[in-house]
Order: structure tokens, then sequence, then C-alpha cells
């Protein structure tokens, strides 16, 4: 089990630290063509949740895992941007909650566009960090859930590969955060269809509070 632990942090640290660690430059996103969709979310969450909560150290943010997840001890081993690490009982789904630097091209991205932009800036690293061999799924997308905003977006490998579902949000106070869906294959299992990680991914933004 303790190999598994390992295996898999190992995993989602190699997906989610090319989206969430900072950058020292920032190179803006082509102008898009495609029409930026507005996705419609329910307020409750598709699948069952537990009360366990992951909170940012701020305070600012809080989400509910779903039922049965458990949280992977990180402590000394990630990038201080990560808040927290999660898994589902059969190890292939993780949900990993992290924190986007401030910068100066950050602020005039969220200035201009909010919380697209903001997903412009989180996948622009991802490309960054994987020396381009990353691609963006679709096009971007808002979504709102009451006074909740979020910027969606979806990637994978350029060269085929399993996706991993983003949201990005903006704090009362300022800060920035993403939450991501990541499928994982460490266990031998196989992942949950579509559908089912698209109901587990709704449900966690569901329980979002900021």
């Amino acid at each position: 089990m303790e190999v598994i632990r390992r295996s898999l942090f190992n995993i989602v640290l190699v997906v989610m630290l090319a989206i969430t660690l900072p950058s020292c430059l920032f190179v803006k996103a082509p102008q898009q063509t495609d029409d930026v969709q507005h996705v419609a979310l329910s307020p409750q969450p598709q699948i069952e949740m537990s009360d366990e909560l992951v909170r940012t150290r701020a305070g600012d943010l809080i989400a509910l895992l779903p039922r049965g997840w458990v949280f992977l001890d990180t402590k000394g081993e990630a990038s201080a941007d990560i808040v927290s690490v999660a898994v589902n009982p059969e190890y292939t789904l993780s949900m990993v909650v992290s924190s986007i630097t401030h910068g100066e091209s950050t602020r005039e991205m969220t200035d201009g566009e909010g919380m697209l932009g903001l997903a412009r800036v989180a996948y622009q690293k991802h490309v960054r960090k994987s020396a381009g061999a990353v691609k963006l799924i679709g096009t971007y997308r808002t979504a709102e859930l009451g006074p909740r905003r979020f910027g969606l977006y979806d990637v994978s490998m350029a060269s085929g590969g399993l996706r991993t579902r983003a949201a990005v949000c903006t704090s009362t106070l300022g800060n920035h955060y993403e939450i991501a869906l990541v499928p994982l294959t460490v266990s031998g299992k196989d992942v949950p269809d579509n559908a089912t990680q698209e109901a587990t991914f709704r449900s966690i933004l569901a329980t979002v509070q900021y």
C-alpha cells in the first residue's frame, strides 16, 4: 500500500506541478477563436459527499471530499502551491487543490478577462512546464453558482491520454485557486467513465465555498 501511495503521489505531482507551479515568465495566450462556453452547474452534488473538508491555509476556500475519499500526506514532499491531494478508494481519481501564484501578468489577465483569463493563465503554465507536451481539450468555459464564479478547462497530453478537469476561482481575499480532478492508472484498475468523472467534478464544485 505504501508503494501505491508513493507512486500515486508522484503521478499526481507530474500532472499538477505543470499547472500550478509559478513561472518567472508569462507568455500571453494567443487570441482564442473558439466561442467561450458558459456551463450550467447544479447547486447540489450529483454524488454522495462526505463531511471531510478541504481548507486552504488562509481559510478562504473550502470544499468537501466525495464520500470514501482520503487525503494523502504531502508534508515535506509537495510544492507549497499544493494545498491538498485526495484520492478515491480505488486510487483511480485524484482531487488536487492548488494555489495560483500572484503576478503582474496574472493580475492583467484576470482584470481583463476575469475567470476566463485566470483559466488561460493556468493552462499556459501547464504548457510551459511540460515544454508543450499538453493540449487543451475543447474550449475554455465559465460557470456560476450563485455568487461563485469559475473558469473551467480540460487538458491532456498532446500525444493522447486521460482528461484532467480543472476549475479556477478567486477568493474574497483575492487569492487564486485551482481545483482539479485527475484520473489515475497507478492501481491498474480502470478509471471511471467520463460521465462518472464529470458528475464527480461537478459535485466537488457544488461544495466549493469562497
